[in-house]
């Protein structure tokens, strides 16, 4: 019985890991945002000047990843829109943290 539940709750998981071209943006954005206020909070209560270092690095890590990879989106969309535009095989797929984004919103057009 717990099988079935544990295959249950892996399906599930895989759902709420799928993403669409304009969701993984907002995701991106509210990672660097929140990367943003961990970071005014790690200088405003972090005593030493060490874990305020390491706890810098780890925000500003954070940012800079979620950044790049809302820019790599945006590259993969606008080759996928390039593709449509032109009329060849739509052969584009776009990953965000390794997980497949879903392009559905752009059509194939005659």
């Amino acid at each position: 019985m717990w099988f079935r539940h544990g295959f249950y709750w892996q399906n599930v998981c895989m759902i709420a890991l799928s993403f669409d071209a304009d969701s993984v943006k907002n995701y991106s954005l509210m990672a660097m945002g929140g990367s943003f206020i961990g970071l005014l909070l790690v200088l405003k209560f972090a005593k030493s000047i060490v874990s305020k270092l390491l706890l810098l690095i780890v925000c500003v890590g954070i940012g800079v990843l979620a950044f790049t990879q809302r820019d790599a989106v945006n590259a993969c969309i606008a080759t996928a829109n390039e593709q449509t535009q032109a009329g060849t095989p739509f052969e584009t797929t776009c990953t965000f943290f390794g997980q497949s984004v879903s392009l559905s919103g752009i059509s194939q057009q005659p």
